[in-house]
């Protein structure tokens, strides 16, 4: 019976390197660090605009607000952008620029339409969010999910899923010691028992956990 495997640095490089070839290396691994550093929905990453993580002189904000509108539950949340994660977010901003994509005719936001879409597919166009069913009103970011599911399936990672990626951001950020109700607040997940079940030991097999508990206990002759 498998339990639910969590990315692991190893893994995040991997998912990195083996996403980096251009034309899209430089999209893709920020995209990637979108989902795992921010810990962003599909849908997030695919609404988030350039005016809501950079300010006008085109730096990229170190604290900044997840619109409601954007949120997956419509609560806003703050999340931050730190040394060792801004080259991801540069780089692609830098060949994003030099594609000319969404510029303006303005100085401001590096000369881009700040209302933009951050991150913009293949063919330099925002992802765009699907209707559930027909004539449905709830809509699914299946164009990014399916990016996303591309960039596991290129790196020959197993037993894992696009949900992996925000599970993994949660879990990291338990690891790293943050307390719950900054984690509830990060996340915008409201309750605690759901943080506890992603926070769980990420042993990819049940019959690797009962291989490993105790093994190191020998039996007396």
């Amino acid at each position: 019976m498998p339990i639910e495997r969590l990315f692991n640095e190893s893994d995040v490089q991997r998912l990195i390197d083996m996403n980096a070839a251009p034309p899209f290396g430089k999209r893709d691994g920020a995209l990637i660090m979108g989902a795992l550093y921010w810990g962003l929905t599909p849908s997030e990453l695919s609404l988030i605009r350039l005016e809501d993580i950079m300010d006008q002189s085109g730096d990229f904000s170190r604290i900044w607000t997840l619109l409601a509108s954007t949120a997956y539950n419509g609560e806003a949340r703050e999340l931050h952008t730190e040394d060792h994660a801004l080259p991801f977010f540069e780089q692609y901003m830098d060949s994003r620029v030099s594609e000319g994509l969404y510029l303006s005719n303005q100085s401001w936001y590096r000369g881009s339409d700040p209302q933009s879409q951050f991150f913009l597919n293949d063919r330099g166009e925002p992802y765009k969010l699907s209707p559930r069913k027909k004539d449905s009103t709830d809509y699914q970011a299946r164009a990014m999910s399916a990016k996303l599911k591309s960039f596991i399936e290129k790196a020959g990672i197993e037993g894992v899923t696009v949900s992996t990626y925000r599970d993994s951001f949660v879990k990291a950020m338990y690891d790293a010691g943050c307390h719950y109700k900054d984690l509830m607040r990060a996340s915008g997940i409201k309750q605690k028992e759901t943080i506890d079940r992603k926070t769980r030991p990420a042993i990819q097999d049940l019959d690797k956990v009962f291989k490993a508990i105790y093994s190191r206990v020998k039996v007396n002759n």
